[in-house]
């Protein structure tokens, strides 16, 4: 049942040297600046309540979710030739076998799809049980609320950079002509 449920978590056990920045490194380095800025604004932002950081980027998830699912149901019936071959040059793998462009796209898809699910619905808890949150936070040091802004900022742009790669291969990779015998 659960691996039913987590499936589109599948897009993290794909394999290929170039998916890790945007998986892990872009996201981490951006959490990183952002987190700076905010910290040194002159003027703090809100992060919770009416108008804050989470209320901003719940509304664009909401969004966003929407167009995951559009773009998997999109990919997945595609009818273009190549689509179903091996990706060429060193194609992304999942459990030691290469993932074909429809299979990756819809991975990858269905994993933002999850996680801007996931994501918005943790960032509704936290403005729900907002509150409750900013009483526990202030029993620790003011850099704690900076670390949980930190984490929840490395899976927004997480979301953000596969978003990115999807709309690359949208955009360019899927149009792109292969090379083909001539007789």
């Amino acid at each position: 049942m659960f691996d039913k449920l987590l499936k589109p978590l599948c897009y993290i056990k794909i394999y290929h040297p170039e998916k890790r920045w945007f998986d892990y490194y872009l996201p981490l380095i951006l959490s990183i600046i952002i987190c700076a800025v905010l910290y040194y604004l002159p003027v703090p932002v809100v992060f919770v309540g009416k108008d804050s950081l989470i209320s901003v980027v719940n509304g664009i998830l909401q969004i966003l979710s929407g167009f995951y699912i559009a773009s998997m149901a999109a990919v997945a019936t595609f009818n273009k030739a190549g689509m179903d071959d091996p990706m060429s040059g060193q194609p992304p793998t999942l459990y030691g076998k290469p993932l074909t462009r429809r299979n990756f796209l819809t991975y990858l898809f269905g994993y933002l799809a999850f996680m801007s699910i996931f994501m918005y619905f943790a960032g509704g808890f936290v403005q729900l049980a907002g509150k409750s949150i900013l009483q526990i936070a202030a029993e620790f040091h003011e850099l704690t609320k900076y670390i949980f802004v930190a984490v929840y900022m490395v899976f927004i742009c997480n979301i953000l950079t596969t978003t990115a790669l999807g709309m690359h291969f949208l955009i360019d990779r899927v149009h792109r002509g292969g090379s083909k015998f001539v007789d």
